[in-house]
């Protein structure tokens, strides 16, 4: 059985509320509640009005809306320790977005009226809101320069290594954080093609693939081939069979 954090203490973990005095997080934390989702459970829906912000204190959470013949377009997968929802909330407008739960999840709401208080009663915290909003956006920025590559594969091994920080060398092992046709979604690309991608990763030896464990033998090697032109270079296959592993 998961163990509940203090609400406070989780909440001074998160960007918009660090550096911000004891009493404000009591006045925060009095204004939070817990949301226990399961997975598929909506936390909101596209269309609905804003009442807060959310937090992801364990699980995951999609944030998604319909795409044209039926599809779905996923903006973003929300790991724990993140926070969404915000910029919504302080432009009082509909969601954009629906949110739903890739697994069992416990989302924190923070409610709209709390933080806005605060706002009138915290300069500081005026300054430290406007500071998480502006790095948000600029992750947004680096999200849609990502999403701009010409090939789905060079997307989505830039996307894959957006977490590794860029003086790692050697192997690394990652872990996708959702199902491959979500994570398609969010590339703009179909499920069908993001395996085949896999496929010719694999190949080039270039991924390791299991499930949804992936291994890079040499990062280094993958950077280049994301810097070449090419999307697949051609060079002969190595022998044996590919290593991409079903589940």
């Amino acid at each position: 059985m998961r163990r509940e954090p203090d609400i406070r203490n989780f909440l001074a973990h998160l960007p918009l509320f660090q550096g911000l005095a004891p009493e404000a997080f009591a006045r925060l934390a009095a204004g939070t509640t817990r949301r226990r989702l399961r997975r598929g459970d909506t936390l909101f829906r596209l269309g609905q009005a804003s009442s807060g912000f959310y937090a992801v204190v364990h699980g995951r959470v999609k944030l998604a809306a319909p795409a044209a013949h039926g599809r779905e377009r996923v903006s973003a997968i929300v790991d724990a320790g993140r926070s969404f929802g915000e910029a919504i909330m302080f432009l009082e407008k509909p969601y954009i977005v629906s949110a739903v739960a890739l697994g069992d999840a416990l989302v924190l709401h923070v409610a709209k009226e709390t933080v806005f208080a605060e706002l009138e009663r915290n300069p500081a915290f005026a300054r430290r809101v406007i500071a998480a909003l502006a790095a948000k956006l600029h992750a947004s920025v680096r999200e849609l320069d990502l999403y701009a590559l010409g090939s789905g594969g060079k997307r989505f091994a830039a996307w894959l290594l957006r977490g590794v920080p860029a003086a790692e060398s050697g192997a690394v092992s990652l872990t996708l954080p959702a199902a491959k046709r979500a994570i398609a979604s969010q590339l703009n690309l179909s499920a069908e093609h993001l395996s085949r991608i896999l496929r010719e990763l694999a190949l080039e030896g270039l991924l390791e693939v299991q499930g949804r464990k992936v291994r890079v033998p040499d990062v280094v090697r993958l950077r280049e081939w994301l810097s070449n032109d090419q999307a697949f270079p051609g060079r002969p296959q190595p022998s044996g069979r590919a290593r991409l592993h079903k589940a």
